[in-house]
């Protein structure tokens, strides 16, 4: 009896939890994906005429949502894992819509600093 008992205490703190942990994984993703997105950007702004429609339209959602998350702070904490979920999707999206044109301005001739970047991004991944 004594260890049913403490098995679902032991079930109950988990489940307490780990939202907790989900949260700060998330947040910890999302920091992550920035960094490996700011990488990408350095690249992208060295021949921004070769950037696609789909690159680009991602970046817009994800700067116009961060802008948003800016403008209307949130108390709630349902909202925030809202936000941070929405954050951590659409960095995602930017980085597979944008990965293409990366690898294509990295296959071509580029100065030295970009040439550094894209050699940083083929160790990423």
């Amino acid at each position: 009896m004594r260890k049913r008992i403490w098995f679902n205490l032991f079930l109950c703190s988990f489940i307490v939890t780990s939202p907790v942990f989900a949260q700060t994984n998330d947040k910890k993703a999302v920091f992550l994906l920035d960094s490996h997105l700011q990488i990408l950007f350095k690249v992208l702004n060295s021949k921004p005429d070769i950037i696609s429609k789909t690159c680009m339209d991602s970046l817009k959602k994800l700067r116009a949502l961060k802008e948003q998350i800016k403008r209307t702070p949130s108390d709630s904490d349902t909202q925030q894992d809202i936000n941070i979920a929405m954050l951590k999707d659409l960095y995602t999206n930017s980085i597979q819509f944008c990965t293409t044109d990366v690898q294509n301005i990295c296959s071509h001739r580029v100065e030295p600093n970009i040439r550094i970047e894209c050699k940083n991004l083929s160790f990423q991944n």
